[in-house]
């Protein structure tokens, strides 16, 4: 990518760059960002590529097939190389959730179910109400009863009830 970028694009990269908060801080990119907010930068007519890749690329050489760049301040406009890490896809979300920047729960885009719901569906559950009872109450499938009984949905929740009981 940095072999085919001429003078010119390289200075009109920079040119998008801020540096002002200085080395350590981030340094967010000025110009145009796609909608989860990382930069994107034009080396030629119809080549989008996403700023902190050109960033990588400019101070450390290419980035790996198959690899990310990834951002330890978590600002997804950030281009400053020293809050850049390579990984893969994978590794970049097992950073998202250890951070719990991921959508989860409620705050999900396509949640149907609170928070309040969970705990009333386990209480019904621990009732001995049947699953597919559960389910047609919620208007969810049998499927999503079920991945919340066994804790592969909403399973903070899980931990947070089990906190609460060591509590008390």
């Amino acid at each position: 990518m940095t072999s085919t970028m001429t003078a010119t694009v390289i200075v009109r990269f920079w040119n998008k760059v801020d540096r002002r908060g200085g080395p350590e801080a981030c340094w967010p990119w000025l110009a145009g960002c796609v909608r989860d907010g990382r930069g994107v930068f034009y080396p030629r007519r119809n080549r989008q590529i996403v700023a902190a890749r050109i960033m990588w690329a400019l101070t450390y050489g290419p980035v790996p097939d198959g690899m990310v760049v990834c951002h330890h301040c978590d600002n997804p406009s950030c281009v400053n190389p020293v809050h850049l890490f390579i990984g893969t896809q994978a590794d970049n979300l097992a950073d998202m959730r250890s951070k719990e920047r991921g959508a989860r729960g409620e705050r999900h885009g396509i949640s149907v179910l609170t928070e309040a719901n969970i705990h009333e569906i386990r209480r019904m559950l621990a009732a001995g109400i049947r699953i597919t009872a559960v389910a047609r109450h919620f208007g969810v499938s049998r499927r999503n009863i079920g991945m919340i009984k066994s804790g592969h949905r909403w399973s903070w929740l899980l931990e947070d009830a089990a906190d609460c009981a060591a509590q008390h």
